[in-house]
């Protein structure tokens, strides 16, 4: 099963009331984008995740969920996975980025915010 089918079936057990339209809004998206990206077998993109998990944290201040923490920790590693594939040839390039992601992290007021995330 592929990362975004998987998400979908994690976040339906999070949240009952989820279908493919209130998913693709919990992506921030048009109703659409779900239905849309499995047909065209494609990634939900990074944007997306980011935007279901600030959602997620909202719900979850409201009523706590192990689930709800489960698919955050799911969402953050694929971010991570992503993060790590660069879409460049350059190694040197590659590594500059994550260093400085890794640098901006560390130097901030380790508040509990989201590491910074470079999309290219």
């Amino acid at each position: 099963m592929n990362f975004t089918k998987q998400l979908f079936e994690m976040t339906s057990m999070a949240l009952p009331d989820v279908t493919a339209r209130t998913f693709s809004r919990y992506l921030g998206k048009s109703e659409g984008y779900y239905g849309s990206i499995t047909a065209q077998n494609l990634d939900i993109s990074t944007n997306s995740l980011l935007f279901l998990s600030e959602l997620l944290d909202q719900k979850s201040s409201n009523n706590p969920n192990k689930r709800i923490t489960e698919l955050q920790s799911m969402i953050a590693q694929e971010v991570a996975r992503r993060m790590q594939t660069l879409e460049t040839q350059n190694i040197a390039v590659r590594k500059l980025v994550m260093k400085s992601i890794a640098r901006a992290y560390m130097n901030s007021e380790h508040d509990f915010s989201a590491p910074p995330i470079v999309i290219c």
